[in-house]
């Protein structure tokens, strides 16, 4: 990336081969079939399969891959001893769920099936995914990512089949982000809340703040993920909590500026400045609040916008700002009048163009201050809102500003649905408030597409400390 920054679309994706070198480095395993009974020397078993002839004593069935993976990272996975240039399938499931994800997939002449890049003719994951086989499985599973908000270690299990029967299974471990915070701030602190999540594995690592959008629910999940990567995390709480404004209306910058605060003293953060996170509304917070203070690093925007918007509060359109800084409303641009019974996107975008320029200017958020990384994840079908146009002018007004450090991912076919990997996406297609966009094959490569991006930027906050 050059020191002006740069905008991408979803070529700038990172090659998945030498992404997955990175995160397989584990110790391979080979693993038998699960049907045979006579163990060789190898660790493998004999098993009792054969789709040529039907005959159930040619097939010796072998899995390698990483015995511990965490639960955001792709991994491969090559399965040997199948039938060669044939077709089979590839099933997954935890092992204490019963929904299974299946994929037919087509072995080599070797009789060799490589997860990684393996071509997948029919079954539950769409052909030409630009996802690993190994963690597609886990996104389009039929269960709701709910269900997969766990903590601690977990197995999953993957089986082959051939002509309906299976010939051979693995499992390994996954290990997902802490269930319980450290913290709740609510309880230690007299005006800040959210939960705090601590270093996973380490004694301290750099701090960052993760930004709800409008739905005022803290984004717990992330923030517990991030301390998976070596992290301090606090998902804060900034309106319709205890003690919080109730609506989305003029929310003090100076209570993200407080969190920061604290964050940086906090025992297990280091470095001198926090990173900042922000989803939708959180994502344009993320990029206000690293304009106005010093102690902010990297920030990350995602489905956010660069322009300050008018308020929230579910029941009409407020005439004032989202944001409030010295007791003052932050300029904004206001709602426009018509769009909004047609749709929330058309209700946004006829906004942004009855907006004069004088509106415009005030209001657009002077990124090129933010002291640190800055990445914009956008969706290029985002129906909630016009993400890679709002996002498009802080793309444009960071290109602009000298030695600004910025990248600026767009996935076309995604929507505002884009989330941590690797969970069920099927629910990031709608929303209470209408259609978020997207297909699930482009919000699935989105979700596994930006992660590495989004480690990048925030790991220019520091080393962490084991």
């Amino acid at each position: 990336m050059s020191d002006n920054g740069s905008t991408g679309r979803t070529g700038e994706r990172l090659d998945r081969r030498r992404f997955l070198l990175g995160v397989t480095s584990a110790a391979t395993v080979a693993l038998s079939g699960c049907s045979g009974d006579d163990e060789e020397d190898d660790g493998s078993e004999s098993n009792g399969q054969s789709a040529e002839n039907g005959e159930t004593d040619d097939l010796l069935v072998t899995f390698e891959h990483p015995d511990r993976v965490a639960v955001d990272e792709p991994f491969g996975m090559t399965i040997g001893g199948l039938p060669p240039n044939e077709r089979v399938d590839v099933r997954w499931g935890e092992s204490d769920r019963v929904a299974t994800t299946t994929a037919t997939v087509e072995t080599d002449a070797e009789g060799t099936v490589d997860l990684t890049d393996a071509t997948v003719v029919d079954g539950d994951v769409p052909a030409d995914l630009d996802v690993p086989l190994s963690v597609a499985l886990i996104q389009f599973t039929e269960d709701q990512t709910f269900g997969f908000r766990k903590s601690g270690a977990d197995s999953l299990a993957y089986g082959v089949d051939v002509d309906g029967e299976e010939v051979g299974r693995t499992e390994l471990t996954r290990v997902y982000p802490p269930g319980t915070p450290a913290i709740d701030l609510q309880e230690a602190h007299e005006t800040l809340v959210g939960p705090v999540f601590e270093p996973v594995g380490r004694e301290r690592g750099p701090g960052v703040i993760v930004l709800h959008g409008s739905g005022g629910s803290p984004s717990t999940g992330v923030a517990a993920q991030l301390a998976l990567n070596g992290y301090t995390a606090l998902a804060l709480h900034y309106f319709d909590g205890p003690g919080l404004p109730q609506d989305l209306v003029e929310v003090p910058l100076e209570y993200v500026g407080t969190a920061i605060d604290w964050l940086l003293d906090y025992e297990t953060t280091t470095g001198e400045q926090a990173g900042l996170l922000g989803y939708s509304k959180g994502g344009e917070l993320s990029l206000l609040a690293g304009s106005q203070y010093e102690d902010v690093g990297a920030v990350v925007s995602i489905a956010g916008s660069g322009v300050v918007w008018a308020g929230f509060d579910g029941r009409g359109l407020p005439e004032t700002s989202s944001w409030s800084l010295d007791g003052d409303p932050v300029p904004y641009v206001p709602y426009a009048r018509d769009g909004w019974n047609e749709s929330v996107l058309q209700g946004y975008q006829n906004s942004f163009d009855e907006a004069t320029d004088e509106e415009l200017e005030a209001a657009t958020i002077p990124v090129e201050e933010i002291d640190g990384r800055v990445l914009l994840v956008t969706g290029g079908d985002d129906q909630l809102w016009d993400t890679e146009r709002f996002h498009g002018v802080a793309a444009d007004r960071l290109t602009g500003a000298d030695g600004s450090d910025f990248e600026h991912l767009v996935y076309d076919g995604a929507g505002h649905g884009i989330a941590p990997p690797y969970y069920p996406i099927r629910r990031t297609l709608d929303s209470p408030y209408g259609p978020l966009g997207g297909t699930l094959e482009a919000n699935a490569e989105a979700s596994h597409g930006h992660w590495p991006h989004v480690l990048e930027s925030l790991g220019t906050l520091g080393p962490d400390e084991g």
